[in-house]
């Protein structure tokens, strides 16, 4: 409930999906990637599914590395996520949260699923992710390199 010009109104609640993104380093690089279908910068992981909302949460964001990445690659990930922000789906312009978790890269191929045509290590001092990245999601890379990288 909330007032509106003095009246009590009822809210209305909203629908939101739920994506998990990993900031995959390697030393001081992150590794960036670039989604096929909007062209705009993207980070490993994606959408949960709504059968492993009640599930552990980690299961569902290591799904989507092997999605996106194959499994012939080694990785940590931290359990609990240090950023939640906002963000919009691209296809659909659904309203959705960034859950980000800080990743490290151990060794092994990554090889891209067609959800992204391109990828690379960027080093974290110098990288300037305006010209690639958009919205909500350039917004919590640029939290990232200012405040945990």
């Amino acid at each position: 409930m909330r007032l509106i010009n003095g009246e009590r109104v009822l809210s209305k609640h909203g629908f939101f999906q739920i994506t998990q993104k990993v900031f995959l380093r390697k030393g001081n690089s992150l590794l960036v990637m670039k989604d096929r279908k909007s062209g705009f910068g993207d980070l490993p992981g994606g959408r949960m599914d709504e059968t492993e909302f009640f599930d552990d949460w980690q299961v569902s964001v290591r799904r989507e590395l092997e999605e996106e990445m194959g499994n012939k690659f080694q990785y940590e990930i931290e359990p609990k996520p240090f950023l939640i922000h906002k963000h919009r789906v691209t296809e659909g312009n659904h309203p959705c949260i960034i859950l980000a978790y800080k990743g490290i890269y151990k060794g092994g191929e990554i090889v891209l699923s067609d959800e992204h045509d391109f990828m690379e290590w960027v080093d974290i001092h110098n990288y300037q992710p305006e010209s690639f990245f958009e919205d909500y999601m350039l917004e919590a890379v640029q939290i990232y390199l200012k405040e945990y990288a």
